[in-house]
C-alpha cells in the first residue's frame, strides 16, 4: 500500500467507523451494503478494490459479483456498474472510494430501479402451476384417507409420539420450537 492509499484507508475507517454497512475486507478491498428496508430484494453490496497504482494512475475497480448480490442478474449488475463508471472520470487520479459510496447513496433510487428481480418473478411463475397440481392431488389423497382412517402403523407411531391425547400427559417438549429451524426461517435480527 502506498502513502495515498494509507491516508484514504484511515479516512474511510474514521468516517464509517460506526456504520455497520461498511466492511473493510483487506487493506485494498472495501465493501458497502446499500440496504433497502422496504424490499430486501432491492438491497445490494458494492465492492471497491484498489489496484496497485491507485489513485495516481489507476481507477478503483468496482464489483457487484458478491454472494450478497446473488438475486441480481448479470445484465442488471453490468448496467449498475456502467452507471457508476460513467461518473468515474470526474474522480480520476484522486481518492474516490468515499465519492463513489456517496454518489450511490445520493442516487440510490436510480440504482434500485435497475434491479427488476427477474429471477424472483420467473421462480414465482414456475411454482404457481405446480402448486395447483399438488393441491388437487392432496385433496384427492385426503378424501381417500378420510374414508379409511389411520393404519395400524400410523396409529402406533402417533401413540408412541403423543400417547393418549385424552389424558393431559404429553411428552416433555412436545410443543417446543426448534430454535435453529425458527432462526433459519426468520433470520437473525440485530
Amino acid at each position: 500500500m502506498n502513502e495515498d492509499q494509507q491516508d484514504e484507508a484511515e479516512a474511510l475507517l474514521a468516517i464509517y467507523e460506526a456504520d455497520s454497512n461498511f466492511i473493510q475486507v483487506s487493506g485494498t478491498v472495501y465493501c458497502y451494503k446499500f440496504v433497502c428496508e422496504e424490499n430486501e430484494m432491492k438491497s445490494f453490496m458494492l465492492q471497491i478494490t484498489w489496484p496497485k497504482d491507485y489513485p495516481e494512475s489507476d481507477d478503483a475497480v468496482l464489483d457487484l459479483d458478491t454472494f450478497f448480490n446473488s438475486h441480481i442478474t448479470e445484465s442488471e449488475r453490468s448496467t449498475m456498474i456502467n452507471l457508476l463508471t460513467s461518473h468515474m472520470g470526474d474522480w480520476s487520479g484522486m481518492a474516490a472510494t468515499f465519492s463513489i459510496i456517496t454518489h450511490v447513496t445520493d442516487n440510490i433510487e436510480e440504482f434500485r430501479e435497475v434491479i427488476r428481480n427477474e429471477k424472483l418473478v420467473e421462480r414465482v411463475e414456475k411454482e404457481q402451476p405446480e402448486t395447483v397440481a399438488v393441491t388437487t392431488a392432496t385433496l384427492k389423497d385426503n378424501e381417500n384417507r378420510s374414508t379409511k382412517g389411520m393404519t395400524k402403523g400410523q396409529k402406533r407411531r402417533f401413540y408412541d409420539k403423543f400417547g393418549n391425547i385424552d389424558v393431559d400427559e404429553k411428552p416433555r417438549g412436545w410443543n417446543w420450537v426448534d430454535v435453529i429451524k425458527h432462526l433459519s426461517k426468520t433470520g437473525v435480527q440485530t
